[in-house]
């Protein structure tokens, strides 16, 4: 995770923590495609139109909100290339009135305009922007079993984790062992074509995004699944050539594939993690002096300008926004690992903190 998403997603949490009442909070995104002259013109209407509010005190927070909003965007002069969104209330804290004025221009383009007056900000905006574009789908398949689980950056979510009732195997013999198996082969066929459906009401709406789908579980059962399950075409395009062998279908499963998945993807971003710990190791066991963890020791380097690559544990976030100034001045790359990779579990015991040097 780069340290601009990080960083936004502290604001972000700062920003759902304001509790306001009524109309208090006002939220404003503004898109790069918008026409700076036409938005002015739309908050003085809006302004304008404040005068019609009964509540005294509503009226008065949406019209103090939008005359600071209105302030902001003619000094501005242009829209920044990303837009530019605001978060302007009046949040009561023991008996007094305190304003907030955030104003923030995002990492990422803004979709969309959104003008909304409420009793909370609107973030979802933004909270989009912190979650990375790509998407691996893990698909774990059993004899009638299946767990999907998607994972995005270093994080994994399981989806769908459902049994699908297949007769078991029998020891009789002749024609009825024929046509018990006969029967059993049928129900797999329909199991097959049920995950291949499944498949088909989680993804395709967001198959643009899809960067993968990696099958794991019975890797026999696997190879029938892209054989006989009436795959949409669309689908069958993500699938990964390397089927995974994966012994639980279930949560814990997952967490296996994934491991399995960063080795198989090269491209994720938990692979790129493994690869920068795997090398930290190597250095360290080597005795390297361009190598060194704890608090102590890499924020000193880091200070001094030495720190190529900063990586922190995601629950080191408050330590994270005291480097930001000086991991954006000397063009430090930051890579915050997950608590849920081994890489992250790794870097945890050595005091969530370690560093690659310069020098």
């Amino acid at each position: 995770m780069s340290a601009e998403r990080q960083k936004l997603k502290k604001k972000i949490q700062q920003l759902k923590a304001y509790k306001g009442r009524h109309s208090s909070f006002t939220t404003l995104y503004v898109p790069p495609t918008k026409n700076l002259t036409e938005v002015i013109n739309f908050v003085k209407t809006e302004l304008a139109g404040a005068d019609n509010i009964k509540s005294k005190a509503n009226r008065k927070n949406v019209q103090d909100n939008l005359a600071a909003i209105l302030n902001e965007l003619t000094l501005i002069g242009k829209l920044p290339e990303n837009g530019i969104a605001f978060f302007f209330g009046i949040e009561e804290e023991g008996g007094t009135n305190r304003e907030i004025r955030e104003i923030i221009v995002p990492p990422a383009p803004i979709s969309q305009f959104i003008y909304l007056c409420g009793r909370e900000f609107v973030t979802e905006e933004l909270e989009n922007m912190t979650h990375p574009k790509s998407l691996i789908v893990i698909v774990l398949i059993e004899g009638g079993k299946v767990t999907v689980g998607y994972l995005r950056g270093k994080h994994i979510e399981m989806v769908l984790d459902e049994d699908f009732y297949i007769i078991g195997k029998t020891r009789a013999g002749g024609q009825s062992a024929k046509r018990y198996l006969r029967i059993r082969e049928e129900k797999m066929q329909e199991f097959f074509k049920y995950v291949g459906q499944k498949l088909k009401e989680l993804l395709l709406d967001n198959i643009d995004n899809v960067d993968a789908i990696v099958l794991g579980g019975n890797t026999i059962r696997c190879q029938e699944f892209i054989d006989k399950g009436d795959l949409d075409y669309r689908i069958r395009e993500k699938i990964a050539d390397t089927i995974i062998s994966v012994s639980m279908i279930d949560e814990t499963g997952l967490f296996q594939a994934v491991k399995e998945a960063s080795r198989v993807l090269k491209e994720t971003e938990i692979y790129k993690e493994r690869q920068a710990w795997e090398n930290f190791m190597q250095d360290l066991m080597k005795g390297s002096n361009i190598v060194t963890y704890g608090t102590a020791e890499v924020l000193e380097a880091l200070k001094q300008g030495r720190v190529e690559t900063l990586m922190v544990v995601e629950d080191e976030a408050d330590l994270i926004d005291e480097l930001y100034d000086e991991i954006s001045a000397y063009g430090t790359e930051l890579m915050v690992f997950s608590t849920q990779t081994e890489s992250g579990a790794q870097l945890k015991s050595f005091g969530g903190i370690a560093a690659r040097l310069r020098y």
